[in-house]
Order: structure tokens, then C-alpha cells, then sequence
């Protein structure tokens, strides 16, 4: 039988925050049950995950096995002979991804968090510091080195596409922000709603030379930049943490009495006339396996492709996510599964008492 990501590596004072609410009562229960279902298929590679999960790389652990969930959805081919990257996909459209989040900023205190972040105070702020945070994590990876080589530069990877999957942990409201803020940071360009009186409103092209946050500023169009070639692609998610583990879960059958979980956000409204995305919202509860309407873990993924890389990755590489890219250099573009397309989404979890 599998370890459990349970059971202490490390004495309980010594574990970080978010997994002492992970294990705290049975709110998140459906999520410690199946994170432990994808764990027991899960090689770990150096020794490290489970104490890392339950110290201070829980984040970064979370996201990173919710991708391999992904890709065990998908079927593909996983070659984990090697510590680094985290997952190298084999078969007709290779792959190499390596994960990383955005973390607190250093001297952060570790608080408990509440049962739902709100939107932050300075929405227009905590957009600035998302896109540094971003930037900086990506950045750091391009950068580090394993036995004085790059990643994409190993021989078990050379050839292949490499991708760097991010995902927004670095404050409690890190995942109220929008992909199209990773994209106007990748690509260098925004589309900006331009209103003349007597006329429709039309979608512009607006080029972005910066990005600026706490005095400090980094240039804009990643992707364009000296070395950013060995890039693939950028791999984002703002929904792939232990309240997407929690409703699988729970429609997988693995929820507990006395628990109601309500999921609420706001999606893609394919409404080509909206300018303002949909709300929605559901209680979550366990699914027929042939329902058809169970969440999965490419739901909220999104797949950036770096149209300068000098190795290609074609989006049939990892399906059934958002795949965005640019057309001739100019026009952003954006291709949407079939499903359901949240821009971002809490869950309310809600005890017996109170249901």
C-alpha cells in the first residue's frame, strides 16, 4: 500500500499553515481522500514530495499533483526515471514540464486563512503584484541549473518542449486573477474596449512596454526576450488547489455528512455580444460516473504557446485545455474546450449547522 501524504514526516508545529487546514476537521475531507487516490499512483521521483507537501512546498506539491492527475486523465505516457523536470510526456507529442508557483513574499507572516478570500482591497495593485509574481517565478526556473545545465538542455529532454506550469498561490486572493493578465505579460499586448460616441464599442490592440509594482519594473512580452527561446510554453492555472480536490471529491463520492460544499464564480459568457463575463454557482455533490457533468483537472488549465520557441509544441501535446497563442505576431488568440470556462471560483464550505 501507498504512503499516505498524511502521515508526519515532521512534528505538527513544524507543518506548514495551509496543510494544518488541509487535515483540520472534515471540511476538506473529500480532498485529503482523493489527493491520497492520485498520490497512490504517484512515483515519487527524489523521496521529497511528502515532506515537502506538508512543509514549505505544499503549494507548489498541490499543483503539481493536480497535474499529474491531468495527464493520468488524458492517458499519457509519463517517463519518471529522472528527479527533473517534474513530468516528461513520451509518445508521438513529447512534452517537458516543470512546476513551479508564486509564492509569499519573504517575511510574510503565515496566517490561517479565511473560509473564502475576498476580492483584495486594491484590486488594480494586486493585479501589479501578480503579474511580478509571475514573471519572477517563471524567470527563476529559466534560470536554474541542475548539474551546470538548463533544463531543456538534459539529455533525457533535449528535443523536446519545455514547458514551465505556474500556478498563483502567493497570497490568499492569488486566485482571483484573470489569465488574460499571464497573456498581456507573455505576449506584450492587451485588448482594450474603445467606446466612440455614435458608434459600436470595438476591441483595440494596446502594446504594453512594461510592467510596473513597489517601484520596481519589468519589461513585458516574455516570450520575445534573450533566452526565452528554450521555452515552449507556459502552462497557468488560478483553480488547481485543494478546493478543486475537494469537489472532485465529492462528486467522485468521497464527501462526508454534514458538509455542504457550494461552488461560486464567474466564466466565459460565449454570448458574442457580452463585454462582462457570467456569474455562476452550484452546490457540489456526487456524481454518476456516466453523468457527463463531472469537473475534471483540465478544467482551468491554460496552455500559452510561445510562437518564438525554437522548439514547437503543438497543443495536441496536452488536450482538452485553453490553448492561447498569437497569429502573425499581432492578434492574440484563444481556443476554448467544450465545458465549463471559469475565469476564477471560490468554494463555501458550509457545516451541518449551518447548511
Amino acid at each position: 500500500m501507498s504512503a499516505s501524504l498524511f502521515d508526519l514526516q515532521v512534528p505538527p508545529e513544524k507543518t506548514h499553515v495551509l496543510f494544518q487546514r488541509l487535515v483540520d476537521g472534515d471540511a476538506l475531507a473529500a480532498a485529503r481522500s482523493f489527493m491520497d487516490l492520485v498520490f497512490a499512483e504517484f512515483r515519487d521521483v527524489d523521496g521529497n514530495f511528502v515532506r515537502e507537501f506538508q512543509t514549505g512546498g505544499f503549494s507548489a506539491r498541490v499543483y503539481e499533483l493536480a497535474l499529474f492527475a491531468y495527464l493520468r486523465e488524458f492517458g499519457r505516457e509519463l517517463d519518471r526515471e529522472h528527479p527533473a523536470p517534474d513530468f516528461v510526456v513520451r509518445g508521438k507529442q513529447p512534452v517537458a514540464i516543470e512546476v513551479t508557483t508564486t509564492n509569499p513574499r519573504q517575511g510574510t507572516p503565515s496566517t490561517p486563512l479565511t473560509e473564502y478570500s475576498s476580492v483584495p482591497a486594491d484590486l488594480e495593485t494586486a493585479d501589479r503584484e501578480f503579474v511580478h509574481q509571475i514573471g519572477k517565478a517563471i524567470r527563476k526556473k529559466m534560470q536554474h541549473l541542475i548539474g551546470g545545465q538548463h533544463y531543456w538542455d538534459q539529455a533525457h529532454v533535449r528535443g523536446v518542449p519545455f514547458v514551465i506550469a505556474v500556478g498563483a498561490f502567493h497570497n490568499d486572493h492569488a486566485h482571483w486573477h484573470p489569465m488574460s493578465l499571464v497573456a498581456e505579460y507573455l505576449y506584450g499586448q492587451r485588448d482594450v474596449l474603445e467606446k466612440v460616441p455614435g458608434a459600436p464599442a470595438r476591441v483595440v490592440l494596446e502594446k504594453i512596454e512594461d510592467h510596473e509594482f513597489g517601484g520596481r519594473r519589468i519589461p513585458s512580452a516574455l516570450f520575445t526576450q534573450d533566452g526565452l527561446e528554450n521555452l515552449a510554453g507556459v502552462l497557468f492555472s488560478n483553480a488547481h488547489g485543494t478546493g478543486k480536490f475537494n469537489r472532485i471529491g465529492i462528486e467522485h463520492g468521497y464527501g462526508v455528512p454534514g458538509v455542504t460544499v457550494v461552488r461560486i464564480g464567474i466564466c466565459f459568457d460565449p454570448d458574442p455580444a457580452s463585454t462582462r463575463p457570467r456569474e455562476f454557482g452550484y452546490e457540489v455533490v456526487r456524481q454518476p460516473r456516466d453523468s457527463g457533468v463531472r469537473e475534471n483537472f483540465a478544467e482551468g488549465l491554460h496552455l500559452f504557446l510561445n510562437p518564438w520557441a525554437s522548439t514547437q509544441l503543438s497543443p495536441e501535446a496536452l488536450p482538452g485545455i485553453t490553448v492561447w497563442t498569437v497569429v502573425d505576431g499581432v492578434a492574440t488568440t484563444c481556443v476554448l474546450p467544450a465545458g465549463l470556462h471559469p475565469y476564477m471560483s471560490v468554494n463555501i464550505n458550509v457545516s451541518a449547522e449551518k447548511a
